[in-house]
């Protein structure tokens, strides 16, 4: 069996330690034939970008013309070599890990990066380049490609990777450092111009990485050369992990015997919470998130099951930024668009191509990063635009985590998580509700009186879930169908989590002034109407299977449950 690469990028280590590769070399040939030959490519963290670079690296680099066979031998480029194979001498540069804290640092940490892609550059061909050092990052570029010339007989395929790594920290941050470094006359803007000067001489092809072209208008504006592939959709599963490609990998790497009923479960379960990316709307294939399968896996074959904890550590490092996002611009404008998808709203708009920060910013723009960043997905065409959803229930469960400390925090009432996990335990292992109720309550109780005047049930609905995702016991679904309607909240069986309780909820939310205008007749119409509800769902055929299956109905009234009734 082969190994899973989990957190490798070399593709020489892949293959010299035996480690599973997915093939993807078929997109050299596509790039190569490509009429652009200086491209960018985006996709969110962690869906094999840095590997893909280095396919690239030593498919290109002469100095691995002799490891042709052992490298790509049993590749789909491998069998139908390109006539650019091996030809070019290859200059890498890597923008992530840049210091961001004060211009000074960021230009120190920048012009360290390329003196690293620059030396590498000489050492990998034992050359002699004298360039100037201390100086501004463009002269010195501009010195190096001047004198390299003269000492190689090949050109040059720049590869640069993460190319907007730190300007999205400084957007999030300090985008008063990000406008300072990469204006007009900022120093990353400088250094594109001269890598424009050197395509007119020794550069022959670019290849860069990113997530977000937020930056790509800003600092590439003096380089204006490019070719965004983001969006293309003959391009759309060049990175990340189709379907058969998952299942090729389950079966060159997982060493557990596998039936055809524990496949379809296996795949069911990565497809639920990994897959659902679609970055063209021409495009008809989904993708997995690769590092997020890679992972998941690895914990499989160690273990006999997946991990609890559903999302890597490593990503949900990456995406708990996501609150930084909403300081973009209209931070309001922003929040309200969040509330929106949680609330399950359907979103549309035009796929923004290119940002520019000096101009308006629109909730366009903001659903565009969201997408570029892989927290919001094509569901299908509407016209010109695109209508918006979330991916898959590892990234909703990234939004709730977020909502519940936001919810926390606007309430001025700084609820213990662990209080708030003991009330949801309660709810899974003694199949008492009230502890969360209480929760809930003291939760509504500290919003403000300008909160209430837009609240609705859905709002209830998903600070309720935002609460109930922070346990991690169930898998939550929100307006779930069954054959009968729609329930609010269904708490189902979760992959590898075992509660002695599973539950749905009816609620139902009343204004304070909908309940001064027609008072307990409106609770009691509520609650009978909620019960009925409950009593058609519970005969439906999904619910049968769930064992010690609880079922509530909750009225709310402003920031009080005066209806907590369990159906038997």
């Amino acid at each position: 069996m082969k190994k899973i690469p989990y957190g490798i990028s070399d593709y020489k280590i892949l293959v010299e330690k035996n480690y599973v590769f997915i093939d993807k070399t078929r997109y050299i040939e596509k790039l190569e034939n490509y009429h652009a030959p200086y491209i960018f490519f985006l996709r969110p963290r962690r869906f094999g970008k840095s590997l893909f670079t280095s396919v690239l690296s030593n498919y290109y680099d002469i100095k691995e013309k002799d490891n042709f066979e052992k490298l790509y031998g049993n590749t789909y480029i491998g069998k139908r070599p390109t006539k650019e194979k091996n030809s070019y001498c290859i200059l890498r540069f890597n923008f992530s890990g840049l210091r961001t804290d004060t211009k000074e640092s960021l230009e120190e940490s920048f012009t360290l990066a390329i003196r690293k892609g620059l030396d590498e550059f000489i050492r990998n061909y034992n050359i002699k380049v004298d360039y100037v050092k201390d100086t501004f990052v463009s002269s010195m570029f501009d010195s190096f490609l001047s004198n390299v010339k003269y000492e190689i007989d090949k050109p040059i395929y720049v590869i640069i990777d993460e190319y907007d790594h730190f300007a999205n920290e400084l957007l999030s941050f300090k985008p008063e450092l990000f406008s300072d470094s990469i204006s007009k006359t900022g120093f990353v803007r400088k250094w594109y111009e001269v890598l424009k000067i050197g395509t007119e001489t020794i550069i022959q092809r670019i290849f860069a990485t990113g997530v977000s072209p937020i930056a790509l208008d800003s600092m590439t504006s003096g380089f204006n050369i490019g070719k965004n592939l983001t969006r293309e959709a003959n391009f759309n599963e060049m990175m990340g992990f189709t379907e058969y490609e998952v299942r090729e990998l389950i079966k060159k790497t997982v060493n557990i015997k596998l039936n055809d009923k524990d496949m379809q479960e296996l795949i069911y379960i990565l497809k639920r919470n990994y897959n659902g990316y679609l970055f063209s709307e021409d495009a008809s294939t989904r993708l997995f998130n690769s590092d997020m399968i890679l992972y998941y896996l690895q914990e499989f074959i160690e273990n006999g099951k997946g991990p609890k904890n559903l999302i890597d550590e490593n990503i949900a490092s990456d995406y708990s930024k996501i609150g930084n996002l909403f300081n973009l611009k209209s931070k309001d404008g922003n929040i309200n668009i969040m509330n929106r998808i949680l609330k399950g709203e359907e979103l549309s708009g035009e796929v923004t191509k290119q940002f520019s920060l000096e101009k308006d910013f629109t909730s366009e723009d903001f659903l565009s990063i969201m997408f570029y960043l892989g927290f919001l997905t094509i569901k299908e065409s509407e016209l010109a635009d695109v209508i918006y959803k979330i991916p898959n229930e590892a990234v909703k469960g990234i939004y709730f985590d977020y909502f519940a400390k936001k919810i926390r925090e606007d309430s001025d009432y700084e609820i213990d998580i662990s209080e708030i996990k003991r009330s949801v335990k309660n709810l899974a292992l003694k199949g008492e509700i009230d502890s969360f109720i209480d929760v809930i309550e003291r939760t509504l109780n500290k919003l403000s009186n300008r909160d209430f005047i837009l609240f609705d049930e859905k709002y209830v609905k998903i600070i309720m879930i935002a609460y109930l995702n922070l346990a991690k016991a169930y898998l939550i679904k929100s307006e779930y169908e069954v054959e009968e309607g729609y329930i609010d909240i269904a708490l189902l069986k979760r992959d590898n989590i075992e509660p002695k309780y599973f539950g749905i909820i009816e609620l139902k939310y009343i204004s304070q002034k909908k309940y001064e205008e027609r008072g307990k007749a409106i609770i009691e119409k509520e609650r009978v109407e909620a019960i009925k509800q409950i009593n058609r769902y519970k005969k439906s055929a999904e619910l049968s299977t769930l064992p010690n299956l609880k079922k509530w109905v909750l009225v709310f009234v402003k920031d009080k449950c005066v209806i907590n009734e369990e159906v038997k």
